[in-house]
């Protein structure tokens, strides 16, 4: 072990900028080590021995502890490492209320911007599915409904689910724009996260941006072929 958490990375993965923002909220130092998807790292030991998954972030605590996906990896760290349990609340409705939007994040956004990653970069799709796009609006409706009578998702703080929730939204605007007439409160959602996380668009945009460029570049190979 190196002395530090170290976290297996890639940082075009939401789920890794999840882990990566909370850590740096809790004042923890990382060692970060990419992983080559592309070319079959993950696959490969000794890292599907740590995650017989293979999938990113996976974190290995100081003793050997390892642990994978990103929301149980961040309500682990803010369990351990907080100060206090703003970031992941102990009150049991209110955690209960931050499981339920940080699976309905997996469930219903994440699950959404993996189909079409898959079928833009690897299947070769010309287009967004309409059917996956007019999903993905039924989400962001749901997801303005929780934004109803709070700032954040779970009441009048920043939790992990607005993390996690946010860096999935960024990537998901890709293929779905949010609309200011339909979705204000979610826009004005992203700015105070913004607010509240200074180091937000350091940590992010170049990977969105990154990912816009992939997407776009894939498609127009795509469509000639």
């Amino acid at each position: 072990m190196s002395g530090k958490i170290v976290l297996y990375n890639l940082d075009l993965s939401p789920p890794v900028r999840t882990v990566k923002t909370t850590a740096k909220l809790l004042g923890l130092e990382l060692d970060v080590r990419n992983i080559d998807l592309m070319n079959g790292e993950h696959l490969k030991e000794p890292y599907i021995k740590l995650n017989p998954e293979h999938t990113v972030p996976t974190l290995v605590d100081t003793d050997g502890f390892a642990i994978w996906d990103s929301h149980a990896i961040s309500a682990y760290l803010v369990d351990k490492y907080a100060k206090n349990d703003s970031l992941y609340p102990k009150d049991l409705q209110l955690r209960a209320r931050c499981n339920q939007r940080m699976f309905f994040e997996a469930s219903s956004l994440f699950v959404r911007l993996r189909e079409c990653s898959i079928h833009i970069l690897w299947k070769g799709g010309k287009e967004v599915p309409q059917d996956k796009v007019e999903q993905m609006y039924t989400a962001y409706d749901i997801l303005e409904t929780f934004l109803a009578s709070d700032p954040f998702l779970v009441g009048k703080q920043l939790t992990i689910a607005d993390i996690c929730t946010s860096l999935t939204v960024l990537l998901l605007e890709v293929y779905a724009p949010l609309k200011s007439d339909k979705h204000p409160k979610i826009l004005a959602w992203l700015k105070r996260i913004r607010e509240n996380i200074p180091f937000f668009d350091e940590l992010n945009s170049s990977s969105v941006d990154q990912y816009r460029k992939m997407v776009q570049g894939a498609m127009e190979k795509n469509q000639k072929n």
